[in-house]
């Protein structure tokens, strides 16, 4: 049945179906209008699988009951979304559900607007705890926290989270359960009940539920909420369980002051768990805290498809570029500089590749510092910032958060713009370290060196890069600012993501942000064109990056031949009869822009075949 005549349907003789709200593992969520009450409310239709038992189906209907009855008992906390009533259509239960308008799920609005700040996080964890809580002192254990359980209300779409006024609700008691109850046999007809990314280990080892199990898929979605991505994220539930038993998360990179409450939630032994008093008093005095106001993220970047580029051979397309929905900062002269960001890379052929120079490294090494000393206020709200009034940001930067910059005179001249972003929104630079400073002349005489030698590791790895210092300013040291921070930017083009050890295994890499002696697989998205995905040189691999050549200025987009005779003039030591040179470059678009450098890849000479592991090859130069 289509959803069109789903929507004309008349539920239990009261609720008629207006449209669907979302759709979930246990059913689906519809708005319906309330026949006799005359009102709006949310429907949930609990789904079952072809072919399902009677046992299963008589477990599904209790389950569903025990989800009205437990919810109903805290239907007037403030942070717990109100369930009605129970009905039944053709045997099947429907869960009557209060309609908050306008409210997104924390999943949805981390995916489209990014990930919240350490403080909103925090304001969020409070609610919800506070939620758990309740639910743990009547006995009833929620059993599937996770972003898209938890609702959030009260205003625009790109506000939600990041306001005081902002509704936090716990949805979806679905699975919920009363210990001791005998409900727990349930999970013998049910299997896991609970999402593997988000589950407390003990619970993937057959541990009956406890409020600590509760406790730690909160730290695991408080962590998905401020670092966009779950602690345990794989492409596979085995594998996400297998991550979950024997890997601890990786480290936080944007949770700041949130990080311990992080790792003391997602203790792997419930007895070293942090407990719901402690964390409520650490999220209560970070949510509290004024100095860690939130920067409103700017919108992750859409999901262009793939085009193929006329007049490339099928087997040596390089990665494609589109622009983004919308522009970006200001670029020389102050003209909007429209936001690119790439397709999917293309496998590039045997022909094409490249390495750069040791000297064309040294010049990559080089520093631009940028020390603000101009001791003005900002006029609007009459707050020191730490950078100064030029710079814009309320709050220092942190090693992992990345940025835009609107630059006053050109590329890498003068004092920039900067705004806080997404790491996967293709920025323009990465604070990748931060320097204490022992008072304004010392940040100014000695900032820029320390970044230097602390950010020359990486440098020297990539190309086109260049290390960036920027210290207080009289009025931000005078408020207590006291670091230097260490950024990395692109000197011609975009990072286009992450950059060093910020990079995640698994995760789409560019020639932007790839270093000399990364290690790749790919995956096919269409004919003739792969993802590269950076992978763990210890384990066997499809490719392994030598380094760059620059093309001369005069060689054209798509000269397969000419990159791979550059190529090989530099690496062809390297090729042999168990190995073979690739090349890989980016669009066009950025090619045009100046951004005219080939990576070489190594990989064996077989479709099919992969490097050994522990491959690492010696950077050249």
């Amino acid at each position: 049945m289509t959803e069109g005549r789903d929507s004309e349907r008349l539920v239990a003789n009261r609720y008629r179906l207006l449209r669907r709200l979302g759709t979930g593992g246990m059913g689906r969520v519809w708005l319906a209008y309330d026949q006799t009450l005359e009102c709006e409310v949310a429907l949930k239709e609990l789904a079952l699988p072809v072919g399902v038992s009677d046992e299963e189906l008589r477990a599904r209907i209790a389950r569903a009951r025990v989800e009205a009855r437990h919810a109903a008992r805290l239907r007037n906390h403030p942070h717990v979304a109100t369930v009605h009533d129970v009905v039944e259509e053709h045997g099947l239960p429907w869960i009557v559900m209060g309609f908050v308008p306008g409210a997104k799920d924390l999943a949805e609005l981390v995916h489209d607007h990014g990930p919240l700040s350490p403080t909103e996080t925090a304001r969020i964890g409070l609610a919800v705890l506070d939620a758990l809580m309740a639910g743990h002192r009547a006995g009833i254990l929620h059993r599937d926290v996770k972003p898209a359980n938890i609702l959030l209300a009260g205003g625009p779409p790109e506000t939600l989270g990041r306001g005081e006024d902002g509704q936090v609700l716990l949805a979806d008691y679905g699975i919920s359960l009363q210990p001791d109850s005998g409900e727990t046999r349930l999970t013998g007809t049910s299997g896991f009940i609970g999402t593997p990314e988000f589950l407390a280990p003990e619970r993937a080892h057959g541990a009956a539920p406890s409020p600590a199990s509760d406790l730690f898929s909160l730290g695991a979605t408080l962590y998905y909420i401020v670092e966009g991505s779950g602690p345990f994220e794989r492409p596979t539930p085995f594998e996400t369980l297998t991550a979950l038993l024997f890997e601890e998360p990786p480290p936080a990179t944007r949770a700041g002051d949130l990080r311990p409450i992080l790792t003391g939630l997602m203790a792997k032994e419930p007895a070293q768990r942090m407990g719901s008093d402690e964390a409520a008093r650490e999220l209560a005095e970070l949510a509290a805290t004024p100095s860690a106001a939130p920067q409103v993220p700017e919108p992750a970047a859409p999901t262009v498809e793939a085009t193929s580029l006329p007049g490339e051979p099928s087997a040596m397309r390089s990665p494609a570029a589109a622009p983004s929905a919308g522009e970006g900062p200001a670029a020389e002269g102050g003209a909007p500089l429209q936001r690119r960001h790439p397709l999917r890379s293309k496998v590039p052929p045997p022909r094409v590749l490249w390495a750069i120079t040791a000297g064309l490294l040294l010049i990559g090494g080089g520093i631009w510092a940028g020390v603000a000393f101009n001791g003005q206020h900002p006029a609007e709200n009459g707050r020191a910032l730490p950078y100064g009034d030029a710079v814009g940001l309320t709050r220092e930067l942190k090693p992992g958060d990345c940025v835009n910059a609107a630059w006053p005179a050109g590329r890498l001249s003068g004092l920039p713009k900067l705004k806080i972003v997404d790491c996967k929104s293709y920025p323009d630079g990465q604070t990748l370290n931060v320097n204490a400073t022992t008072s304004l002349a010392d940040a100014k005489a000695n900032g820029p060196g320390v970044c230097t030698g602390l950010l020359r590791d990486t440098v020297r790895k990539m190309v086109d890069v260049q290390s960036f210092a920027l210290s207080p300013s009289e009025a931000g040291w005078a408020k207590g600012a006291r670091n230097t921070a260490c950024l990395l930017f692109g000197k011609t083009v975009s990072l286009y993501g992450p950059v060093g050890g910020y990079r995640k295994q698994g995760e789409q890499i560019l020639v932007e942000n790839s270093s000399i002696g990364d290690c790749y697989n790919t995956r096919k998205i269409e004919e003739n064109n792969y993802a590269f995905l950076l992978m763990d040189c210890n384990k066997p691999h499809q490719y392994q990056g030598l380094g760059y050549v620059r093309a001369p200025q005069n060689l054209k987009f798509g000269a397969w031949d000419a990159y791979y005779d550059l190529c090989t003039k530099r690496f062809g030591p390297y090729r042999s009869s168990t190995r073979d040179l690739f090349g890989w470059i980016h669009a066009e678009d950025t090619w045009n822009r100046g951004f005219r450098f080939v990576m070489c890849l190594l990989s064996m000479p077989k479709e099919g075949q992969k490097l050994p592991p522990g491959s690492a090859l010696r950077a050249p130069g």
